[in-house]
């Protein structure tokens, strides 16, 4: 009885990452396009810092999704959540509001400096992941 609970827990949480991964997958063809159209009114010039702005977050944020894809991903291949993997997303993350922050010139001086200290404490807690892996097979990431 338990093994046929075990077995089904582990194919509800397959279809459950499998249907998150499809949708992410259709956001980033949805942001590509989102992009291109983007450009599309940054050529037509209707308003040149706004399609600019929007632009620039679009593509942000598309990197964002991809690393979140990428996240997912990794799951299925290591049938665990590895913390390095998720630390690359939230630098992506903080770096894209880092740039949104300053394309939009409302961070000032502090400001900088507390998001650079979110980065460099990611990046460090990133190297300390990697350094300390779990036993079993290393993987560069």
């Amino acid at each position: 009885m338990q093994e046929a609970v075990t077995r089904f827990y582990r194919l509800s949480i397959q279809l459950a990452f499998n249907i998150v991964v499809v949708v992410l997958v259709l956001g980033l063809f949805v942001g590509v396009a989102r992009i291109l159209l983007g450009l599309g009114q940054t050529l037509g010039g209707h308003n040149l810092a706004e399609a600019f702005h929007l632009l620039i977050s679009d593509a942000l944020t598309l990197v964002v999704v991809i690393e979140l894809v990428r996240t997912f991903v990794d799951y299925f291949e290591w049938q665990r959540v590895r913390i390095h993997v998720l630390l690359d997303a939230g630098a992506v993350f903080v770096l894209r509001e880092l740039f949104i922050g300053l394309h939009n010139q409302k961070i000032d001086a502090v400001g900088v400096l507390l998001w650079a200290g979110g980065v460099l404490f990611l990046v460090a807690a990133r190297t300390l992941a990697l350094r300390f892996q779990p036993e079993g097979p290393k993987h560069a990431g």
